[in-house]
């Protein structure tokens, strides 16, 4: 008995000791067997629209459905960190929710951080396993949290730069770099459009969040609320924002563009401009966006994006059934915008990404609904979806 039970012993210390060396071993990839992509799907038969946030193993799967996805309000953002999800529930709640990936392809939930009620969660960034920021859209404020026990350590106040008399910037979209927290602000009144100059408020994370305001005012509504990575860097750290100019309602004097604030400096470059709402496209109905909607920025001053073609919209818009998003090439640095030959999707979907060397497009088209690609190398878009999915797909992340 007990050299059977000394022999027990040996081997669940075996165990215990080849477990821990894989775990030392650096050739082990511990994010192996695990999914690759997240996708984000909106019914739009549903009344109201549900959306869906699932997990990918990779472009060789052929139909994506919600059978292991998370439901959500409709339209939900994403920010995605290691292995976690953080979904923000747009204009349909408070709760930012996270999840963790698994091998099974299901996204555990892993916490919950409630904002204040009506406050408008529009967008996460993640500095590390201990501290982000979270825009709260209609009260002013960063939310700063424990992304890894979604705990509350305080909040950024930014009230002091509302314009128009309603107190409130309307901070959005964010971006982080080298210390510093760059919040777009939309500074809107009716939550459609914005009568004020481009807003991006510097917060130095690193010297007690003290605030610079960059303003310009060549265009209106800094960023688009619907994509994080409106706002970006690029190689030389120079931040680049697209700004919405209220998405066509602010009337024909509002100007959609790309402005650049160059790196190291804290107010807007005043030599660049890209107007595209002025810009003329080659193959679309009336040869203009009215803006672009989703957008990725791919590097050597190249950009992919879709983009709203107003004059294919039906009157009223119904944003469900009319085509009028197109995919685009964009070249920052030339100031040129080129017309990819994909089909146009509704506004539900219209998503992009980039993965394994291809340009992702998530379309909802009337001959099919799903992941399209484009080969920025043989300038070669796939004449169908490369995946199907189960609703129209508005976001398309990868796990880092």
């Amino acid at each position: 008995m007990v050299r059977q039970t000394l022999r027990f012993g040996s081997i669940i210390l075996l165990i215990i000791t080849l477990i821990a060396c894989d775990k030392d071993d650096p050739s082990v990839d511990p994010t192996e067997g695990l999914d690759k992509l997240v996708l984000v799907t909106n019914i739009t038969t549903a009344n109201p629209v549900i959306g869906y946030i699932g997990t990918l193993k990779d472009l060789t799967v052929s139909n994506f459905t919600n059978a292991k996805s998370r439901q959500s309000a409709q339209y939900p953002f994403l920010s995605v960190f290691k292995n976690d999800v953080f979904v923000l529930p747009n204009k349909g709640g408070d709760v930012v929710k996270k999840y963790t990936r698994q091998k099974d392809g299901i996204l555990s939930e892993a916490g919950s951080f409630t904002a204040p009620s009506a406050s408008t969660p529009i967008h996460m960034v993640i500095e590390s396993d201990t501290k982000a920021f979270i825009s709260l859209w209609t009260n002013g404020k960063i939310a700063v949290v424990n992304p890894t026990t979604m705990e509350l350590i305080n909040y950024i106040d930014l009230t002091q730069f509302g314009l128009g008399g309603d107190g409130n910037p309307d901070p959005s979209v964010m971006a982080l770099k080298n210390g510093k927290l760059y919040v777009a602000c939309t500074q809107t009144s009716d939550g459609f459009t914005s009568q004020h100059p481009v807003q991006v408020l510097i917060i130095d994370i690193n010297n007690g969040n003290s605030i610079t305001s960059a303003t310009d005012s060549r265009s209106f509504w800094a960023g688009s609320i619907d994509e994080p990575t409106s706002i970006f860097f690029d190689e030389s750290e120079d931040l680049y924002i697209y700004c919405v100019a209220s998405y066509g309602f602010g009337g024909p004097s509002q100007k959609s563009g790309f402005l650049r604030i160059k790196n190291g400096q804290t107010t807007f470059d005043q030599t660049y401009f890209f107007n595209t709402t002025d810009y003329s496209i080659a193959g679309i109905a009336g040869n203009k966006v009215d803006y672009l909607q989703h957008m990725k920025y791919a590097g050597s001053g190249i950009l992919y994006a879709t983009g709203n073609i107003y004059s294919l919209a039906s009157n009223p818009p119904n944003y469900i059934t009319d085509r009028t998003f197109g995919s685009f090439k964009v070249d920052l640095a030339n100031k040129s915008i080129t017309k990819l030959d994909l089909p146009y999707s509704n506004g539900y979907a219209a998503s992009v990404g980039i993965f394994d060397n291809k340009i992702l497009f998530g379309i909802a088209g009337t001959a099919a609904v799903g992941i399209y690609t484009y080969d920025p190398i043989t300038n070669t878009p796939s004449a169908s979806p490369i995946i199907t999915t189960q609703g129209d797909p508005s976001a398309i992340e990868v796990f880092k």
